[in-house]
């Protein structure tokens, strides 16, 4: 069974109730992202960071809305036309070639991704490839819990597992946060 989100449940990426348990707007302003800084969104969806990504930043900066899963760009895609925004580019990528430049961006950032990955070190090893000397990673992610809502637990990746993996990689772990019970922030360079 594939570890993977399927598009075809792609309305449960957007809802009121995904909205109150991880407010995009909120996470993106705590953030504190430079307005003329560029971001990788990797497994963007349907652009559920990148378009608060995008009006935080404004027209100095650059959103790259990356994601295996073409289905998942076109609503993207058609999310920031509608939002008017052009500082998004839509990439579609392989889960460990994010279609980017070597130190193209500031951030990589990654929402309830990094539990799907069939290869974290390979994927952090590219994470580290598209970053500029000094930039940050971000990895947003489920809680190792049982809950009503999101993937089962046993198809989360508990906090400790993922810090072993960037210590592994050589990420430096600067912040831990959390958003509710439901997910961690873990952000690193």
């Amino acid at each position: 069974m594939s570890k993977k989100f399927k598009a075809k449940n792609m309305e449960k990426l957007d809802n009121p109730l995904r909205r109150k348990m991880l407010p995009p707007d909120e996470i993106v302003k705590k953030l504190k992202i430079e307005n003329t800084e560029s971001v990788a969104d990797i497994g963007c969806g349907t652009g559920y960071f990148t378009i608060p990504f995008a009006k935080e930043i404004g027209k100095k900066g650059m959103v790259y809305a990356v994601d295996i899963n073409p289905m998942m760009l076109q609503e993207t895609k058609r999310r920031t036309e509608e939002e008017n925004l052009t500082n998004v580019k839509v990439i579609q990528s392989s889960e460990n070639n994010f279609m980017l430049k070597d130190n193209a961006v500031d951030i990589v950032f990654t929402s309830t991704v990094f539990h799907e990955v069939d290869s974290p070190e390979k994927f952090l090893d590219e994470c580290r490839r598209v970053l500029k000397k000094g930039g940050r990673l971000i990895i947003l992610d489920w809680n190792k819990i049982d809950e009503e809502f999101g993937p089962p637990s046993n198809r989360r990746m508990d906090i400790e597992e993922v810090k072993k993996y960037l210590i592994e990689s050589s990420f430096d772990i600067k912040d831990i946060s959390y958003v509710g019970e439901s997910f961690y922030i873990i952000k690193s360079v």
